[in-house]
């Protein structure tokens, strides 16, 4: 009898470890093998196309987000403005299908994109986003087309319920410097989350991956500052770059964020190092108005992986993944083991779906389950210039965690979270 309650009370205790969930796999949701750019009406299409506007071979997918609503899911990309000819830089997929992929239509509409860095009011180059469990979207604007610095930095904040703009914030010029900078990624944490809280209080943190630095911005103060390390800089002995059997340079510096809501976890795109500083550091005002370089024994190296990465994300479990360059691999790790490659822990995935991550999500779908969301472009190719319209290049894809979230409990105060990169 005390064998069998024992054993019961075991099973009862350890739930994780007798879940047997089957092994998941990678889905492609979008494909392209050229942008395809929609317009609502066909005056819209023909100031696009008479100005210029309206290159389809010019436009690269660079990040990609997820929101779910009571009327279903919608799916953003943004394709920032390397060059001229990209008539708009944040959209969302639609449901139409030509040949070259999904027809993206802009958002939240034409008239935001149309200025082409002439107004400063509307979006000149939409890099990366994040969206927040309050229903808002917000998207880094670098304000650069091309080489030219037309318009300061900016972030905006959108409420997905109305699609308006909630809120709107100009980096001043102490933030960045003009062309040198180039403000990339933003990762959003909220204090306030609902149903309890109001989202009125969040920091959001943003990456500059070529003046090497973090900006802090304080929804309260509704002000920034700016922090800056050593880690944040490029490696020169991995600044060469092979994907697919193709090699190219890329020397970016600060470029993946992640959080666990203590930690900051990042890492340099020219690099192989992960590193980490607490956000009760960062979120310090004070210390980093007179000294950008405050506290460097807060700052620490985390570890090495096998290869370089680009973009990086964290579920509630504390699982942070990236996408190897060379092999490319999707790997996981857990801030409970050491950051070597003993304990990177390959996911099963095809190789041809990865070929350059450059943004990566985790989401919860309409089932509360989180799920891996990641876009990748081949930008081995566009580097090299040997991109062709003949085969797919884009491509979003997802995929579900719960057969690796089974093997571990959750963290506790992570548990209702998103964490978004």
């Amino acid at each position: 009898m005390w064998t069998r309650f024992l054993i019961l009370l075991l099973l009862a205790l350890t739930p994780q470890a007798i879940i047997s969930v089957k092994q998941r796999d990678l889905e492609t949701v979008y494909q392209w093998k050229q942008l395809v750019y929609g317009f609502a009406t066909p005056a819209d299409r023909q100031h696009a196309q008479s100005n210029g506007y309206l290159v389809p071979e010019n436009g690269t997918p660079i990040d990609v987000a997820t929101h779910q609503q009571a009327k279903g899911s919608r799916v953003f990309v943004t394709i920032p403005r390397f060059q001229t000819g990209i008539p708009y830089t944040l959209a969302v997929v639609s449901d139409s299908n030509e040949a070259n992929g999904p027809v993206l239509q802009p958002y939240p509409d034409y008239s935001y994109h149309n200025a082409h860095g002439r107004d400063c009011n509307k979006i000149t180059s939409a890099f990366r986003v994040a969206i927040t469990e309050c229903n808002q979207m917000f998207v880094i604007d670098s304000g650069v087309i091309g080489m030219t610095q037309h318009c300061p930095p900016q972030l905006l904040v959108f409420d997905l319920n109305t699609d308006t703009l909630y809120h709107r914030y100009r980096f001043e010029s102490s933030m960045y410097v003009p062309i040198a900078s180039l403000l990339i990624t933003p990762l959003v944490v909220v204090q306030d989350p609902p149903p309890k809280g109001r989202c009125r209080r969040l920091h959001v943190y943003i990456a500059d991956v070529t003046h090497h630095g973090l900006v802090i911005y304080d929804s309260e103060l509704n002000t920034a500052w700016r922090a800056e390390n050593k880690f944040m800089y490029p490696d020169p002995d991995h600044g060469q770059h092979t994907i697919a059997g193709a090699n190219f340079i890329l020397m970016d510096g600060m470029f993946a964020l992640a959080t666990d809501q203590r930690q900051l976890y990042f890492h340099p795109l020219a690099s192989i190092s992960e590193y980490a500083v607490p956000l009760s550091v960062l979120n310090n005002r004070t210390m980093w108005m007179d000294n950008l370089e405050a506290m460097p024994e807060a700052f620490r190296l985390v570890g090495r992986r096998s290869s370089e990465c680009a973009a990086q994300a964290m579920d509630s479990h504390r699982n942070l993944y990236c996408v190897t360059f060379n092999p490319i691999k999707l790997i996981r790790w857990n801030p409970s083991k050491p950051y070597n490659v003993k304990y990177e822990i390959e996911v099963p995935a095809d190789p041809q779906l990865l070929e350059f991550v450059s943004g990566m999500k985790v989401f919860k779908n309409d089932a509360g389950k989180e799920e891996l969301w990641m876009i990748s472009n081949r930008y081995q190719k566009v580097a090299t210039g040997t991109l062709t319209d003949s085969e797919v290049n884009f491509r979003v894809v997802r995929r579900p965690l719960d057969d690796i979230q089974s093997q571990h409990p959750p963290i506790q105060d992570l548990s209702q979270r998103l964490i978004f990169t």
